[in-house]
């Protein structure tokens, strides 16, 4: 061996010494106990003869096709939602379907976890009034007897989306005050 090979060899030992001399590093502490479930079903979801709303209409896919058929009734009683949706990504576009069936579906009592933004945020700019909201609720009426859903369950679901209203409705800015003439 060379003297330059058994040089490096001893640098390298005598660099590689003192990380070999440490303690290993304890494994990190395990995950702290969840203090919460995560969101689920709604606890404000009923349950009348031993089923949740969720179960009464069919489950998921149910839920599913009724949101699939809404769209296009939201569409033809709402003119403005076109303009809403003008320049969404079919990628945006699927996954805001996507949130809607989740969120009826966890509302319901269903399995869904609903992950999207609170709907205040979600729907702030976008300018609905107490008339549109009057139709896209007209427009799930109609979804719902075109999907069979029947009273009970049909009214029961219809104030479950009722709800949602407050945060979704635009609410009237307080006039703010001008500086005419004379002011103060």
């Amino acid at each position: 061996m060379s003297v330059k090979r058994v040089s490096a060899l001893i640098l390298f030992l005598a660099l590689a010494a003192p990380l070999g001399a440490q303690p290993p590093t304890p494994p990190p502490p395990p995950n702290p106990p969840m203090t919460s479930p995560p969101m689920g079903p709604s606890p404000k979801a009923t349950i009348k003869d031993g089923k949740t709303l969720y179960q009464r209409i069919g489950g998921y896919d149910a839920i599913a096709k009724t949101v699939d058929a809404f769209l296009p009734n939201l569409i033809a009683a709402l003119e403005k939602l076109g303009t809403m949706a003008t320049g969404l990504s079919d990628a945006s576009k699927v996954r805001n379907r996507q949130m809607i069936v989740d969120q009826i579906c966890m509302l319901t009592g269903g399995p869904c976890i609903f992950v999207g933004r609170p709907n205040d945020v979600t729907h702030q700019g976008l300018n609905i009034t107490q008339e549109d909201w009057d139709k896209s609720q007209g427009a799930l009426a109609k979804t719902l007897d075109q999907m069979g859903v029947k009273d009970p369950d049909k009214s029961e679901l219809l104030a479950v989306i009722d709800n949602l209203k407050g945060d979704i409705i635009q609410k009237p800015k307080p006039p703010t005050a001008g500086r005419g003439r004379g002011g103060v």
